[in-house]
């Protein structure tokens, strides 16, 4: 399978806002027939509504026969054969989620910010570098930019199609 990629950050804007006409924009780039494309999306963990508008997203292509693979930001690392590690963001409501992994044992929960602490930076990711409390740690979304044609060949190889993340549940989120 042939990848072209192109990595796009919109920090400015809810990505409600653009979501429809970049994707307009960058089939149009580079000529592209969606029909024939093979889509990539992360699956979490986020926020409810950016979740809700890449899976509605993932669906509807889905229902047009478009293959659609997803993965977890937290596992990026892992499936690119880094055999241990582990992953931290920002989670929200006073609390940092955690996720570790050793080889197959794998380790996921939620810690109160206050009593979070780094202790070995070099083994660890994030997606949110510019948040001082992670400093030290790898971007995943740099990991992604710098590996995508291997990470991609991994999740289409393995059909990975993962359901939507969120740090609570929905019953715990909206209470």
């Amino acid at each position: 399978m042939l990848f072209r990629s192109e990595y796009l950050l919109f920090d400015e804007k809810k990505p409600s806002e653009i979501i429809h006409f970049e994707i307009f924009n960058l089939i149009k780039k580079h000529n592209l027939n969606l029909s024939s494309m093979h889509v990539f999306i992360s699956s979490g963990p986020g926020s409810y509504t950016g979740m809700r508008l890449s899976e509605g997203l993932a669906q509807v292509l889905e229902l047009s026969k478009v293959p659609v693979y997803s993965f977890y930001h937290f596992d990026v690392p892992r499936i690119c054969g880094i055999e241990s590690g582990f992953w931290v963001t920002n989670a929200f409501k006073g609390q940092v989620f955690i996720y570790s992994w050793k080889g197959d044992l794998l380790e996921k929960q939620l810690v109160d910010k206050d009593s979070f602490t780094i202790e070995n930076p070099e083994n660890g990711y994030t997606l949110d570098v510019e948040n001082s409390a992670f400093s030290g740690l790898k971007s995943t979304k740099e990991f992604i930019r710098d590996h995508a044609s291997r990470l991609f060949s991994k999740m289409a190889d393995k059909k990975l199609r993962e359901t939507p993340y969120y740090f609570r549940s929905l019953e715990e989120e909206f209470r």
